[in-house]
Order: C-alpha cells, then structure tokens, then sequence
C-alpha cells in the first residue's frame, strides 16, 4: 500500500503593478506644432497636466500645462511665441518608463528624477513606442494602496522614506548652517515620515525660510510634503522669492491642480488636503522681514524692551477645497533691530494635550517661554523649550508632527 503525499495548495497568481496600470491616452502633438495649438488644446482639455510631444511614434518631450500657460499670459508673450514651434517651452528631458517597468522601479526612477514627475507626470512607451502618460499623483496614490496590503513592507518602505524625506531636508539645514550666525530648528515627525516640512535658500541680497504643516501625518503627510516642494520649486522658477505672498498663491493653485480640488457643477472633489505655511523672504541689507502666512503663527522677541508681539497672519489655508483658486494672501514686511528674535511653529507644539489638567500647551505658555528664555543662545533656547514640552505632554501620546525654528538677528 502507498501513501499518497498531500498536494501542496497552489498559490493564486498575483498581478504586479506595472506602468501600464498607470497608462493614460491623452493628445499629443508634433514638434512642428505651433504654441497656439497647444493652447487650444489646454483649453478643450481642462483636466490635462502635461501634453506630450511625439515625433515619428516616439516620444520627444513634455509640456507642463501650468508653466506654459503661466509663460503665454506674460505681455505680448502670444505675439512672440503663437506661431512658434511649442518645443519653447517643451520639457527636453522627461521621464521615460517602459510599460511592463514595476511600480517600485517608476518609484525608484522618480525620486531620481526629483520632484518634477509630480508636476509633468511621465511618459510611458513600449518598446520605445509611445503609448500615454502617467501622473504622479496616480503613482503615489498606486504605491499606497500596495503598501496597504502588505504591512510588512509598509514598515520597510516607510523607514526608507524617512531616509528620503531626511536627505530631502538635508540641503535647507546645510544652507542655514552657512547663512545664519544663530538659530535653531526641530523638526520631529510622530511617526517615521510626517507632514511638516521647512525649506531654506540664500540668495546675492538676503534668504527665504519656509515652515509649511501639510494635511495629515505618516505617509499620507510625507507624500503631501512632496506636493508641496513641488509646487514651491514652481513658484520660485516663475517668481523668485521676494514676494511671499505671490508664492503662495502659485501654491494654492498648484496644490489644486495637483489634487483636483477644484469645485465643478454636480461634482465633489474627492480630496480635501492643503497645508498651513509662513514663507519668509529676510532682505540682509536693510534687516527687512517680509512674509506672508496662513495659519502659521510666528512671533518677534524685541531685544531693546524684551517684549514678544505675534506676527500677522491670515486664517486661509492653501489648496483645501474652501479656498479661492485665486485667494491672495496678505504680504508684511517689518524692520528688525539686532539681537531682535524671530519664531515660528506649527501647532504640533501649541496643540500638544497635557499638564495637570490635560489641556493644549496653547500660545501664551508658549509665549512665556519665550520670553523666560530669550536671552539665551537659540540652540539651548530650542533645549529649554522640548524640556518644557516634554514635560507637559507627560503620558499624553503625542498627537502629530511638531516643527518650530528661529533665529537671532
């Protein structure tokens, strides 16, 4: 008698995400195509991010919907340019993915690649063949939904990406360094990867300072961070940065773009994410502070009476659904003595519930800190204050990504 051996149960087949998952068939244009047709087909097709350019059934490059209708809106711009060929303002380099390239591999090129693939998307071909584009936004929200069924790998990729958005961070930190005679700056996400992101860079006549708290924590937050560097890059490439206030408004357009959070007749956007941001442009000749803020306070420590007054701000956030397509928000600017402190944080340290009666640390105990400390160099200044924190929250979980930085004229 022979004993049969118990089949092995067979695995069911799994389907691996690909590019092609990501295929999206939209119009394309040749190289000879002039600009006035390219904004002609902007205009039929609302909902179209990038146009791709192909030539002989390969693809030769790719207009950004946003950069090219910011550039044929200037003065005479459409006098200059309608009838020339649209690769003026054509992408030369895009990202270029094969169809059957896994999603992880097309995450891999991105992050190389840099921020640009959220605002362009990519081209995807077979064979070197054109096929359509994919949007980064779809990428993003593909690769969370994989993460979602393998929490294992979730946990590893999230540990990577803290890495990533670390690195991301890096060159601000760097370039403070090197700018600023005394400051401080803590940036804690809650989870591994978060929300709060800041952003530093020198220019020939003063710096920009950027502390933005985007929607959510986690990796929800850290992909709305990319969201955000995208579109600040984009701002400041058709800006520059001595106007904070019309760099934020390219970012609330952006973001809405990005998310599709733009209100149409019998249709609900199915996002609603944003963030709160103070963009700070500091003129070094004449120690002039200029910013524009929504919902981020921020605070100035006179050196003279030892007195603190808080920064105007304004209570609109950027890209949520509520807010204008065209908001504008508004622009101050304010003469700062030496020694003069400036501050700012995101509400992860005034919203952190403690103390005996388990409340908000709030503004005012805030403030008092501030005060009690401002004498001291800003990095044991930054110390005292997690101290204090620290102690406050106590048992309390900490309920999202705290971020504040400041420095000393």
């Amino acid at each position: 008698m022979h004993t049969l051996s118990v089949p092995k149960p067979r695995l069911p087949s799994v389907h691996f995400p690909s590019a092609r998952d990501l295929c999206i068939t939209t119009p394309d244009v040749s190289p000879a195509t002039e600009n006035a047709s390219v904004l002609q087909i902007f205009g039929q097709h609302k909902d179209l991010v990038s146009l791709p350019v192909v030539e002989n059934g390969r693809p030769f490059g790719l207009i950004n919907r946003n950069i090219f209708l910011s550039q044929m809106a200037r003065p005479f711009y459409r006098e200059l340019y309608d009838r020339k060929s649209c690769i003026a303002f054509m992408d030369k380099n895009p990202l270029v993915v094969e169809a059957s390239t896994s999603l992880s591999d097309v995450t891999d090129k991105a992050v190389i690649t840099g921020d640009r693939f959220l605002t362009d998307g990519f081209i995807i071909v077979e064979q070197g063949q054109y096929l359509g584009i994919g949007l980064g936004i779809d990428l993003i929200k593909n690769v969370a939904d994989m993460h979602a069924q393998k929490h294992q790998q979730i946990m590893q990729s999230i540990e990577y990406a803290s890495v990533i958005q670390g690195a991301m961070l890096a060159s601000s930190h760097q370039a403070m360094s090197k700018t600023l005679a005394e400051w401080c700056l803590i940036w804690e996400p809650r989870d591994c990867v978060g929300g709060d992101c800041y952003y530093f860079k020198p220019y020939a006549h003063g710096w920009l300072a950027v502390v933005a708290d985007c929607t959510g924590h986690g990796v929800p937050g850290a992909f709305m961070t990319l969201i955000f560097a995208s579109a600040l890059e984009m701002a400041l490439t058709l800006h520059g940065p001595e106007q904070p206030a019309q760099l934020l408004q390219t970012i609330n357009r952006h973001i809405k773009d990005t998310l599709g959070q733009i209100s149409h007749i019998g249709q609900k956007p199915s996002s609603n994410d944003g963030c709160d941001a103070i963009l700070i442009f500091m003129e070094t000749a004449s120690s002039t502070l200029n910013w524009a803020s929504a919902r981020i306070p921020a605070f100035i420590l006179k050196a003279q009476n030892r007195e603190i007054t808080m920064l105007e701000n304004d209570r609109m956030g950027v890209g949520y659904t509520d807010t204008p397509y065209d908001y504008t928000w508004p622009a101050f600017r304010q003469t700062l003595a030496p020694q003069d402190i400036v501050f700012t944080t995101t509400d992860g340290l005034t919203d952190q519930i403690g103390g005996e009666r388990q409340i908000m640390f709030g503004k005012r105990r805030l403030q008092d800190l501030l005060l009690r400390f401002q004498t001291l160099p800003m990095h044991k200044l930054a110390n005292q204050l997690m101290q204090q924190h620290n102690a406050w929250q106590g048992e309390q979980y900490r309920r999202d990504d705290l971020t504040f930085w400041g420095f000393r004229q």
